[in-house]
């Protein structure tokens, strides 16, 4: 465990990241929100981008950020992010403004007790939040981050969900279309996120990636839940409050994963120098700093190594990369196709009612 006194004694050395820019998505509550509180209360004029759904709770937050950080920005972008169309609208609009990223914080959930559901784009909903439009904004982003590890600058993506909750997948059924159970959504979302991970590390060795899991936080994730499964974990909540980690110390342990060069890039060496006798973490192959890491809510690595060997033997790492693009791929080919049928439907419309205009012996009175 990495104890909290250590963490906030790194924390307290981010004042040297200066002009730092971070994307926040799912960033006006929960996890999220401590978190860029943290980095706004700590570094040196930071810019942050949030991405969420609420305008009034982000209106607010950016208020507060903002006034924590004379000369800081925190800028709010509303989208639902469970369409993938409207993740590469925001990635348009974050390209259009800055040439670097130098965090990319992914914690958007949906939690529902409902089976699948799809959306537009073909996606089970919950896959589509937890997972999908994750890695498309990872992918999207990856040229800005790059851009920061190339200048010896912190390059950091972290993807908030379950890490150390490792279970058995279906390798041909990944998107779940068949056989679709909440167990199976759950553990392809983590199995394919840890992977994911991986094969991005390879393909990016100065960007670092990072799957956690936070702990038990209250967040707006239940928001979801209705009638009495919404009341059982309110009173869950209660129950367990002295058990349940503090807002503000998920924000704390989350900031020093994002800075703390314990979790170094592969190829990278950029963060807040080690303290307090730690060392560079071991990835999820193992090796130290290998610039991929499965994290519990205290830092230490996570994962359900054995599962991941097995899987690992199977070849998953390059099965699910190639999954995920092709499912990426084919979801914007859904999405156009399915504009494109709107656009000639509306067309057809049209013309019908011209024709019906001008028929034949028709005059306006």
């Amino acid at each position: 465990m990495v104890s909290l006194e250590t963490i906030r004694a790194s924390n307290l050395k981010t004042s040297n990241l200066e002009n730092l820019v971070a994307v926040f998505v799912g960033g006006t509550h929960g996890v999220a929100e401590s978190t860029v509180k943290e980095l706004f209360l700590r570094t040196t004029k930071p810019r942050a981008y949030i991405i969420g759904r609420s305008q009034d709770k982000a209106d607010s937050l950016c208020k507060e950020l903002e006034d924590l950080n004379p000369g800081s920005q925190a800028i709010f972008i509303k989208k639902d992010i469970s369409i993938l169309k409207n993740v590469d609208e925001v990635c348009e609009e974050l390209q259009r403004r800055e040439k670097k990223i130098n965090i990319l914080f992914l914690s958007a959930g949906y939690m529902s007790l409902s089976g699948r559901k799809e959306t537009p784009e073909g996606f089970d909903h919950k896959m589509a939040v937890n997972y999908y439009s994750r890695m498309r904004f990872t992918m999207n982003l990856m040229p800005e981050l790059s851009v920061a590890g190339k200048n010896k600058e912190l390059s950091r993506v972290l993807t908030v969900l379950a890490a150390g909750s490792e279970a058995d997948i279906d390798m041909d059924n990944m998107d779940l279309k068949k056989n679709y159970t909440l167990h199976a959504c759950l553990s392809h979302c983590v199995m394919m996120t840890d992977f994911m991970m991986e094969e991005l590390s390879k393909r990016y060795p100065q960007t670092s990636f990072s799957h956690s899991y936070p702990g038990t936080v209250k967040s707006g994730i239940t928001n979801q839940l209705t009638g009495p499964i919404r009341l059982g974990v309110k009173v869950l909540y209660s129950v367990m409050t002295p058990w349940i980690l503090n807002f503000r110390e998920s924000g704390e342990r989350h900031l020093f994963q994002i800075t703390s060069s314990m979790y170094k890039a592969k190829d990278g060496s950029a963060g807040i120098p080690l303290n307090g006798g730690l060392d560079i973490a071991v990835g999820m192959d193992g090796l130290k700093g290998s610039g991929a890491y499965l994290l519990d809510w205290d830092g230490r690595p996570a994962g359900d190594m054995a599962i991941l060997r097995k899987y690992r033997d199977e070849n998953a790492g390059p099965k699910i990369w190639e999954h995920t693009l092709t499912a990426l791929k084919r979801a914007a080919g859904n999405k156009r196709m399915a504009d494109e049928n709107e656009e000639q439907e509306q067309k057809r419309r049209e013309q019908h009612a011209s024709g019906a205009l001008n028929m034949v012996g028709w005059r306006a009175g």
